[in-house]
C-alpha cells in the first residue's frame, strides 16, 4: 500500500499556496478535518454551543475511539486537552513516584523538563540526565544501570526531539522501565501522525500527542493516554465525572478533562486521525523517511550547506546550516518565496536546565520537516531558493 499523494493534495488547500516544509511546527489540514471544524462551528451559530455539542454526542465519543485505535489503548485510557504541554504536566505532576529519582532523556522537551523542575524542587527529587549514545539516541545502557540502582520513580522521554532527526528507542527503554516497575512517559508529540504508535509495544504508561503536527489536526488539540493501571492511582484524585463505559467505578482518562472545551476542535481531532488511519500509519512513515532521505542528500551536495542530522532512525525532521547565513535569515527568505520552514536551537539539551551550568554552546539551524503530501519538486524548490 501506498500513498496516493496526488489525492492527497488535492485535500490539502494549501499546496496550492505554500510549499509547506513546516510540519512538526503546525501541518497543512486536509480540507475533510476543517470541513469538520467549521462545519461544527456553524452548527453552533445556528442553534447554540450546547445544544451542537448534544447533537455531536456520538461524533464526540467517537474521537476517543479513533484516538485509542491509532496507539492501542482503549477509549476510556485517552483525554483530549487543549495542548500537549498541558496534557503532559497535568500526568505527571499527579504521578504517584514511589523512587525519588526521575530519570529524562537529553532532548526531553524544554517545558517538560520546567514542570519537572518545579516536582523536585517541591517534592525533594533528584532529575538524572541520561546519557547519549554515539548515534545521538538515548543510551539504553545507561538507563539499564540507573533503574538497577534503585529508588527511580519516573522514566520520561521525548520520542522524537523537536530539533532532531533520531527517532528514540522507546521501545527498549519501556521494556528496560516494565522489567524495573517503573513508569514510563513518552512524548510522542513529533512522532504521532508520522510514525505508527503501539503504546503496548513501546511499553509506556503514558503517552502524549497532539494534533496541529504531523496528525494535520487543527491547533489547540492534544491528547492523552494513561495505562489503567495508573488512573485509579492519580494523585490528587481525580474527579469522578467520567465514569467507564461498563458502569464500574473505574475512574477514565477524561477525568482530567476541564468541562469547557472545544467541541469543533475536538471533533477535527477525531476526523485528522481517522484521515491519517485511513491511509495507514506504515505507508505515511515510508513516505516521510523517503522524502526527509532524499532531502539530507539533495542538502549534503550543496557546498555551503551543513546537515545536523543524528539518529540510527530518522523521521521527517531535517535540520541544517548555511554558511554565511543565520538560520533566521535563511528562514525568511524561504518565507518570501512561499517555502515555510522554522528554525531551532541545537542541541534540544535537557541538561543546562537541569543542572543549570553556563549555557551550552548552541547553533541555531534551519528546520524542514516533510510530509507525505510534500513533492520531489517541493524539496526542490527549498534546494533552487537557498540563499
Amino acid at each position: 500500500m501506498s500513498i496516493d499523494v496526488k489525492a492527497a493534495r488535492e485535500d490539502t488547500r494549501g499546496t496550492g499556496h505554500v510549499t509547506h516544509l513546516n510540519n512538526a511546527g503546525s501541518s497543512l489540514a486536509p480540507h475533510p478535518v476543517m470541513d469538520t471544524v467549521v462545519g461544527h462551528l456553524r452548527r453552533e451559530e445556528e442553534i447554540g454551543g450546547y445544544e451542537a455539542a448534544a447533537e455531536a454526542e456520538e461524533r464526540i465519543a467517537s474521537v476517543y475511539s479513533s484516538l485509542a485505535r491509532l496507539i492501542g489503548a482503549t477509549p476510556g485510557e485517552v483525554a483530549v486537552l487543549e495542548s500537549g504541554s498541558t496534557a503532559w504536566a497535568a500526568v505527571v505532576s499527579r504521578l504517584p513516584l514511589t523512587g525519588r529519582r526521575i530519570l529524562l532523556g537529553r532532548t526531553e522537551y524544554w517545558h517538560n523538563v520546567l514542570v519537572l523542575r518545579q516536582l523536585a524542587r517541591r517534592d525533594g527529587l533528584e532529575l538524572v540526565v541520561l546519557d547519549d549514545d554515539a548515534h545521538g539516541q538515548v543510551d539504553v545502557k545507561h538507563l539499564q544501570c540507573e533503574l538497577d540502582r534503585g529508588g527511580a520513580g519516573m522514566v520520561a522521554l521525548t520520542h522524537v526531539p523537536m530539533g532532531g532527526a533520531q527517532v528514540q528507542p522507546a521501545a527498549e527503554v519501556g521494556r528496560a522501565c516494565r522489567a524495573a516497575g517503573v513508569p514510563f512517559v513518552l512524548d510522542a508529540c513529533q512522532s504521532v501522525g508520522q510514525l505508527p504508535l503501539d503504546v503496548e509495544t513501546l511499553g509506556c504508561d503514558v503517552l502524549v500527542g497532539t494534533g496541529r503536527k504531523f496528525l494535520r489536526g487543527p491547533r489547540g488539540t492534544a491528547f492523552v493516554h494513561v495505562r489503567r493501571e495508573l488512573l485509579d492511582r492519580l494523585e490528587p484524585a481525580l474527579h469522578d465525572r467520567h465514569r467507564s463505559a461498563g458502569g464500574t467505578d473505574k475512574i477514565e482518562a477524561r477525568a482530567l478533562e476541564s468541562w469547557e472545551t472545544n467541541v469543533a476542535g475536538r471533533l477535527g481531532l477525531g476526523r485528522a486521525v481517522d484521515y491519517a488511519l485511513t491511509l495507514g500509519l506504515e505507508p505515511i512513515r515510508g513516505r516521510v523517511t523517503t522524502l526527509a532521505e532524499a532531502l539530507r542528500a539533495r542538502l549534503a551536495a550543496v557546498p555551503a550547506v551543513r546537515v545536523h542530522d543524528r539518529g540510527l532512525r530518522r523521521g521527517g525532521i531535517v535540520t541544517f546550516s548555511v554558511d554565511g547565513r543565520t538560520a533566521e535569515q535563511v528562514k525568511n527568505q524561504l518565507s518570501r518565496q512561499t517555502i515555510n520552514v522554522s528554525t531551532v536551537a541545537l542541541p534540544p539539551s535537557a541538561a543546562p536546565l537541569v543542572l543549570d551550568p553556563a549555557p551550552e554552546q548552541q547553533t541555531v539551524a534551519v528546520r524542514a520537516s516533510v510530509h507525505y503530501y510534500n513533492t520531489e519538486d517541493d524539496l526542490d524548490r527549498l534546494i533552487t531558493a537557498l540563499p
